[in-house]
């Protein structure tokens, strides 16, 4: 796999807390030193968080068009 996907799918499993002990403390070593990992993982969340809102964004378009449906 390459490096920087597998980057992205550690700084993922951070994220979501599902690292065993010892690789999230590996992660929160790395982050404390490289700077680059701090910016990669700053990135990551704004992005999570940006298709949190797209995501609710689109769900409140569908549901407002379904009352529109429903009752005109």
């Amino acid at each position: 796999m390459r490096p920087a996907l597998e980057e992205v799918q550690r700084l993922d499993a951070y994220l979501h807390e599902t690292l065993n002990e010892e690789q999230r403390m590996e992660v929160e070593i790395r982050l404390l030193w490289d700077r680059d990992w701090q910016w990669k993982l700053a990135a990551q969340k704004l992005a999570y968080q940006a298709l949190r809102l797209a995501g609710r964004r689109q769900l409140r378009r569908e549901l407002d068009g379904m009352h529109t449906r429903l009752f005109g």
